[in-house]
């Protein structure tokens, strides 16, 4: 499994928006914004059940990561793989994203609002700058 350059680590390890992009039913693609963490090597991130972008993987689980430098245009990272999913029933995982991003505390979801923790498993990494 591919796995990230330690010329990228630095800058997946930061508190930066990436770009998630997912493939809609219709066979479009759909992209997002969305923080992320990069978690003991690995690019996660989490989504509420009833969203677009959680249905789409559940549909068909092909996705990629994208992230740009924003003090270097030049550099950037594109993380193509497979989405698995973990329930994050206590929010745990949610906190510990928001935290990164200088947010406190779980999210103001709903009762019935179930999160999930995607993480991608890597079929191919595309890098450009770095170091």
């Amino acid at each position: 499994m591919p796995q990230i350059p330690p010329s990228h680590v630095d800058l997946v390890s930061r508190p930066h928006g990436c770009v998630i992009t997912t493939i809609a039913p219709s066979g479009l693609p759909q992209s997002t914004g969305m923080w992320f963490l990069h978690d003991h090597g690995q690019i996660k991130f989490s989504l509420l059940e009833h969203r677009k972008k959680h249905r789409n993987l559940r549909e068909n689980p092909a996705c990629t990561f994208f992230l740009m430098n924003p003090k270097n245009m030049g550099e950037t990272i594109e993380v193509r793989g497979t989405a698995t999913f973990e329930a994050d029933p206590d929010k745990a995982f949610v906190t510990r994203v928001r935290a990164h991003y200088g947010v406190g505390g779980p999210p103001t979801d709903g009762p019935d609002d179930n999160r999930w923790i995607v993480t991608i498993d890597p079929t191919r990494i595309n890098t450009t700058g770095g170091g």
